[in-house]
């Protein structure tokens, strides 16, 4: 089976080596998950229902355009963006141009206090409209950065965010507790206890990767053990849930494959993996026990099925939803712009009680924009399971395995159209998996033409010893 990656020998010994346009992607990126990690990123500028996450993106989102516009100017050979990131980002794109058609369609209120629906003061356009081009600006940036970089370094670039990540959260989580109350549960600036989980699962899907194909072993396993420490002291259920499915997709096959390719090593394989898989049971009762074995918290059902039930009250609404905004003004209660602010705890809506948010991606979709806008949502999630099922070698699997598990976490909170940093490094690895997978297609032909001439007696090109199984 042939690889998109270097060899694990090779992979060891090569050297990253970026150039001007990987190095700026790399320096952008950067800086804005450190802007992120270091200020609460919904918080507005001088009122005005603008975020200075967004202003930042906005920034980047114009220097990485110009910069791309640039190298297609230089190579415009370069090969396009993978069919299957078009289809997901404009399936996306379409989602947020529907959410933004239907702004003004419907009436956003809110109750102005507790038990009392039918006094109810206006939402603020500008806290409709600005987390939607967020959202837009996170998915755009993603796309650009990556391609950026040559199809060649995706990994290692992944990997070193990825290492960076695994040191730096506990460093994330003393600054926001320094200025934060902590609950007990780690969160961080860059995202809450209850979605940090997500990026710190593909962090994890990277260096248990890269573990397995021998890059950066040592650090890489250290790094592994990390993320999954990290999650669990997230007290997240869902970080439990997802973490068991990321072993169940691509952990537990790779250990099989790993005992059939190496039956010496079997009984140290069988009793490390029977060792990591009880201690990681061990801690997950723990974490469970502690939530007192429940899977959801306080108001998400009854938020589900507010949602649900607003949807379901007419054919309209059925397809088309209520409307963005309608139900769930999440920035407007986050900001303290509205009557009963905050982001937790019960909110009157003339419509009935909820939650702030919905805590639920497919639910807020189908609730505010109908069929029509969670079959726009289940096309981003075909392309990811279509990933996963086309995913060949240890680190397509690896990431793709790691997006799937997610789309289980979107059940429990709402991201892409919130929680934008997170939603930034999801689709960045999406991006970089599509990138991947298929830089390795359009290379195939090539290399079994190679491998055929080398079958028959032709001289082996070098580069073709660095495809394939270790």
């Amino acid at each position: 089976m042939l690889h998109s990656v270097l060899s694990p020998s090779r992979a060891i010994k090569t050297r990253l080596r970026l150039n001007h346009w990987s190095l700026l992607a790399v320096i952008v990126c950067a800086c804005l998950l450190i802007f992120a990690s270091t200020v609460v990123s919904e918080d507005q500028v001088a009122h005005t229902g603008v975020s200075s996450f967004q202003l930042f993106l906005t920034s980047a989102v114009a220097i990485l355009a110009i910069a791309t516009t640039m190298k297609l100017r230089e190579d415009s050979t370069r090969e396009p963006p993978p069919r299957a990131l078009v289809i997901a980002a404009a399936a996306f794109i379409l989602l947020l141009v529907l959410a933004v058609v239907s702004l003004p369609l419907a009436k956003h209120w809110v109750s102005a206090q507790y038990g009392t629906p039918s006094a109810v003061v206006p939402v603020p356009l500008s806290y409709l409209v600005n987390p939607l081009i967020t959202a837009g600006l996170s998915c755009l940036l993603a796309i650009l950065a990556v391609n950026l970089v040559p199809s060649s370094q995706q990994f290692e670039i992944l990997w070193l965010f990825a290492f960076a990540g695994a040191v730096t959260t506990p460093i994330g989580v003393w600054w926001n507790a320094s200025n934060a109350e902590l609950y007990g549960r780690w969160a961080t600036r860059l995202a809450g206890a209850a979605v940090l989980h997500t990026a710190l699962l593909l962090g994890l899907a990277i260096c248990a990767a890269a573990v397995i194909v021998g890059h950066r072993r040592g650090l890489s396993a250290l790094s592994s053990a990390a993320y999954v420490i990290w999650i669990m002291a997230t007290g997240a259920r869902t970080g439990v849930i997802t973490l068991a499915l990321f072993m169940a997709l691509f952990i537990l096959p790779s250990i099989i494959d790993m005992a059939k390719r190496r039956p010496n090593r079997l009984p140290l394989i069988v009793s490390s993996a029977v060792a990591g898989m009880t201690a990681f049971a061990a801690v997950a009762w723990h974490v469970m026990e502690q939530r007192g074995f429940k899977l959801t918290g306080a108001g998400r059902v009854e938020t589900w099925v507010y949602g649900i039930e607003q949807a379901l009250g007419s054919l309209t609404t059925l397809v088309f939803g209520v409307g963005y905004g309608v139900l769930w003004p999440w920035y407007a209660f986050e900001t303290n712009r509205l009557p009963q602010a905050g982001a937790h705890g019960p909110k009157q809506m003339p419509e009935g009680i909820t939650l702030s948010h919905a805590h639920n991606t497919y639910v807020a979709v189908f609730s505010e924009q109908g069929l029509v806008g969670l079959a726009l949502l289940l096309v981003l999630a075909g392309v990811v399971c279509w990933a996963w099922w086309r995913a060949r070698g240890v680190i397509e699997r690896a990431i793709a395995s790691g997006l799937v598990a997610t789309l289980v976490g979107f059940a429990f909170d709402t991201y892409l159209t919130k929680n934008f940093p997170v939603s930034f490094i999801w689709w960045s690895a999406l991006a970089s998996l599509l990138v991947m997978m298929n830089h390795r297609r359009n290379r195939e032909p090539e290399t079994l033409r190679l491998l055929e001439a080398a079958s028959a007696g032709a001289t082996t090109p070098a580069r073709v010893l660095t495809l394939g199984h270790r």
